[in-house]
C-alpha cells in the first residue's frame, strides 16, 4: 500500500481528487455534547479532579447497538450512535471491540456511512488516505495516522452488543 502522509503530495491527493474527500460536516455524524463531556471528564480525571470527573463521566451512557451475528469473525462495521461513528470489530470468534469511527489522521469517517468498514488482515482501513488501524486495539498499524482509535467498552449480553460512549 502506497502510504501517504500530511505533506504536499498527500493535500495534492485531496485537492485532485474533490469527490473523495469528505469534510466532517458532510457526514452524518456530528459532535455531540456527550461526547465532549466524556473528554472533560478523562481530562479532569487525569489531574485529580475526581468529584468533578464524576459527573463527567456520567454523561456516558450505554446504548443496544446491535446482534454479534452484524459483526462477522474478522470484519469490522460502522454504526451511528448517538451521533457519533462508532467502528465495532469482531477480531477472533465471541471477542468484539469498539472503536472511534473518526480517522486520527485528518478527522474524517473510517466508512462513507453506517456500514462495512474496508479490512486488509487485522486492519481496518480509512478509505480518504489509507491509514489503518488494529481491529483488537484502534492503534495506529499504517501512516499517515499516527495515534489509536478511542476505545470504547463492548458489552455482550446473549446475541446483544451494548457499546459505552
Amino acid at each position: 500500500m502506497n502510504e501517504l502522509n500530511n505533506t504536499p503530495a498527500c493535500q495534492s491527493l485531496c485537492e485532485s481528487n474533490p469527490n473523495r474527500t469528505t469534510e466532517i460536516n458532510d457526514t452524518p455524524f456530528g459532535h455531540s455534547r456527550r461526547t465532549a463531556l466524556k473528554g472533560i471528564a478523562a481530562a479532569l480525571a487525569t489531574i485529580g479532579a475526581s468529584s468533578m470527573a464524576t459527573a463527567a463521566q456520567a454523561a456516558s451512557k450505554s446504548y443496544n447497538v446491535c446482534k454479534t451475528t452484524d459483526v462477522p469473525v474478522g470484519s469490522a462495521k460502522m454504526f451511528a450512535i448517538n451521533g457519533q461513528p462508532v467502528a465495532i470489530t469482531q477480531p477472533k470468534k465471541g471477542t468484539f471491540k469498539a472503536f472511534s469511527g473518526w480517522c486520527t489522521h485528518q478527522q474524517s469517517p473510517l466508512a462513507f456511512g453506517v456500514g462495512p468498514i474496508q479490512t486488509s488482515g487485522a486492519n481496518m482501513v480509512c478509505p480518504q488516505h489509507g491509514a489503518t488501524f488494529s481491529t483488537t486495539s484502534g492503534a495506529a498499524t499504517g501512516g499517515p495516522a499516527r495515534g489509536s482509535l478511542t476505545k470504547y467498552a463492548v458489552k455482550v449480553s446473549g446475541t446483544q452488543l451494548s457499546i459505552t460512549v
